[in-house]
């Protein structure tokens, strides 16, 4: 657990550094990156990353990431092994080389390993991004070196027989089968990840609309904190003057506040008001039949009486109005 740990620590160094001696690799690769060489670590413990220089077939140097060690083919076997993550990775696939032992050589001829150590595997060649990782690329090594191996020990190497041969093409297929499996599962994987991210960002555009909601009602809420103290100014100064000191001492009576200009705005507001209670009575009668608190014989006989008087104070209220407008007007 503690080697993990360092692991994780030296990549999360290595990769955030900057200025003199930064990684080349993309901003928006370097976390699959890490990613991927700690869970290669943690698989595979013989094998540890680290960052040296590199030298491309062009004689170009680059600082760059690469896994050292051995991949274990079988008991008791294990082959040196570096993997270098050149500078497009992960779009690209790492550049895997054998390092022989003293007294050990290549194989000549081998399909998956020249001269130089390098190796041209199936995984290798069928590479995708993001699919591919560094972990399952050493596992099928393991399985096609164990079937193949590159070294050998001595002057004369091994022929190979037919029959390996033929396990080895069927290896080969099922790592095919199983890459293929792998992208299936992998496609999976990315399609939950697009979903969540599409509720992610709806999760974050509803936030933003509430927090704007809720800018406007405080802007709201300032305004009518502002008029309201505006309206209790006004009441202490008009509460003080013209004689009415007296609402100090007592409650303010609405119907004293308010005065008709003349007898015709009296009568005319006394009718509106009628009108507009008997309204209301009516109405708290159709709910009160409706839940059958008051018998249907008892409803019809208030509602006949209340809209007689209901009549009368709107025909009156009519009455009143038609006068006001024939009446003369004077300048004043």
């Amino acid at each position: 657990m503690a080697d993990a740990r360092q692991v994780h620590q030296y990549l999360a160094a290595v990769l955030s550094h900057r200025g003199p001696g930064e990684l080349p690799y993309a901003e928006d690769d370097r976390w699959l990156i890490r990613h991927h060489l700690a869970s290669l670590s943690e698989i595979f413990p013989s094998l540890r990353p680290s960052a040296s220089a590199f030298t491309y077939n062009d004689g170009r140097t680059a600082t760059l990431l690469h896994a050292e060690g051995s991949i274990r083919t079988s008991p008791g076997r294990r082959l040196p092994a570096s993997i270098w993550l050149l500078e497009a990775y992960p779009h690209v696939p790492p550049a895997v080389f054998l390092r022989p032992a003293r007294g050990t050589l290549i194989m000549p001829g081998h399909p998956h390993v020249d001269s130089s150590g390098a190796v041209d595997a199936p995984y290798l060649r069928s590479w995708r991004f993001p699919k591919s990782n560094l972990a399952d690329l050493v596992h099928s090594l393991s399985l096609l070196f164990n079937l193949e191996n590159p070294l050998y020990t001595g002057t004369e190497p091994k022929k190979e027989p037919a029959e390996m041969k033929r396990v080895s093409e069927k290896v080969q297929r099922d790592l095919a089968g199983l890459a293929r499996i792998r992208e299936a599962e992998m496609e999976g994987f990315l399609g939950v990840q697009a979903e969540l991210k599409r509720r992610k960002e709806a999760i974050i555009r509803g936030m933003r609309e509430l927090e704007e909601e809720r800018e406007n009602l405080e802007q709201e809420l300032q305004i009518i904190l502002t008029n309201t103290d505006v309206m209790e100014s006004w009441v202490r100064e008009t509460s003080g003057k013209n004689g009415r000191r007296r609402w100090k001492t007592r409650e303010v009576n609405v119907d004293d506040v308010f005065e008709p200009y003349d007898e015709k705005s009296r009568q005319m507001m006394e009718c509106s008001a009628m009108d507009l209670a008997l309204d209301d009575t009516i109405y708290a009668l159709d709910r009160a039949v409706t839940e059958g608190c008051v018998p249907f014989d008892v409803y019809l006989k208030n509602v006949r009486a209340l809209s007689r008087d209901q009549f009368f104070h709107r025909s009156t209220a009519v009455k009143v109005q038609s006068k006001a407008g024939r009446m003369p007007r004077h300048a004043t």
